[in-house]
């Protein structure tokens, strides 16, 4: 019996190593198909990315070519294998279509949303929902309020306008009467640009600010603007513009109404460059900051990265030059028309592709 007993205890003893050697298995056959899941995950990689780019609007000249940075990044991008596919959505300015826009982006599974956004705020909660789905969010240009997002990329639209305003009040030695060419209202670029120059004027006593208009980056509505502040003030020492098509239509204005050219603010426009090069004989000078085109670009590169695994700041601000007297030949494009954006990385092929046909534009 006492035999019994051991030859059981014995089969036991070997049954649990048999046991316990078959769970091992079980563990490496387990930690195999992880690896087999990364590895197919890291072949899923190689087939590329696919990114979602939600526009609210390719209503002027400059969203015409951000657009145009984009699909060039991108293009150059699937021919590196690192994106896959991409979708491209545009909501003329309708809040709701862009939220809807951005939910079927997510229903298509997108590993990345890049979002230049209608309102600040009515685009966060949808953008956020994204975010919790696992998709990386990357909001440019006319960034949502929400930082429960992986970045916002961009200028910084503060010293933009700080930069505009310290110009003028170093070119009018700290006193004159100037007008304001505004953006559009409301909207987050252009309420920043004004309060950074707002502070730099409210630090300038001597400065009186004479009117202000809300001209929306346009030009005809700019040049209307400025014709009213030229009938309503005989003194103008200044025109503070936070738009190239405002500012050149401020030129416009002034020549036009046979009054002397004075100091002005703008952005990097070729129309506005054009106006300079040819008034900087009569003394003319002016300050052209740049929000580039190629935020776009800037944006989607900063998705790839989040994607890849590296770090990425949650905000990522992009530092253009300012086109100044000093390399306003290097920017100025003679061969194009009004409509081109000089702080660009669209190849040459690419702007001769947009632009050698195309008419002088008068809209920011």
């Amino acid at each position: 019996m006492k035999k019994c007993k051991k030859i059981f205890a014995a089969c036991l003893s070997i049954s649990l190593i048999a046991s316990l050697a078959l769970t091992g298995c079980g563990q490496s056959k387990s930690g195999s198909g992880a690896g087999s899941a990364a590895a197919g995950s890291a072949a899923q990689k190689k087939q590329g990315y696919v990114i979602g780019f939600s526009n609210f609007s390719v209503g002027n000249s400059w969203r015409v070519q951000m657009q145009a940075e984009f699909e060039a990044e991108a293009k150059r991008l699937q021919a590196q294998g690192v994106v896959s596919k991409y979708y491209m959505t545009n909501s003329n300015n309708d809040i709701a279509k862009q939220i809807a826009d951005v939910k079927d982006l997510i229903t298509k599974k997108v590993d990345a949303i890049l979002i230049t956004a209608a309102s600040p705020n009515a685009l966060s909660p949808v953008c956020e929902q994204a975010e919790k789905q696992g998709i990386k969010v990357i909001s440019f240009d006319n960034v949502v309020q929400t930082d429960a997002i992986t970045s916002k990329v961009g200028i910084d639209q503060t010293a933009f306008g700080k930069t505009c305003a310290d110009f003028l009040v170093k070119k009018l030695n700290g006193k004159g009467n100037i007008v304001v060419l505004n953006g559009t209202a409301g909207t987050s670029n252009n309420e920043l640009r004004w309060q950074g120059a707002k502070k730099v004027f409210d630090q300038n006593p001597g400065i009186k600010i004479l009117g202000s208009a809300n001209a929306d980056w346009d030009y005809a509505k700019g040049k209307t603007a400025m014709e009213n502040f030229l009938s309503a003030y005989p003194n103008i020492d200044g025109v503070w513009s936070q738009g190239g098509a405002m500012t050149q239509a401020a030129i416009d204005a002034m020549v036009a109404a046979n009054r002397k050219l004075v100091p002005m603010s703008g952005e990097a426009n070729n129309g506005v460059l054009k106006e300079w090069k040819k008034y900087a004989g009569q003394g003319f000078d002016c300050i052209c900051p740049s929000d580039p085109t190629y935020e776009s670009s800037a944006a989607l590169d900063t998705a790839v990265d989040a994607l890849q695994g590296k770090k990425v700041d949650k905000k990522t601000v992009i530092t253009p030059p300012a086109v100044t007297t000093e390399n306003l030949d290097k920017f100025l494009r003679e061969d194009l028309p009004d409509s081109f954006w000089n702080v660009t990385k669209l190849s040459e092929a690419d702007i001769q592709k947009m632009y050698k046909s195309s008419a002088s534009s008068s809209s920011n």
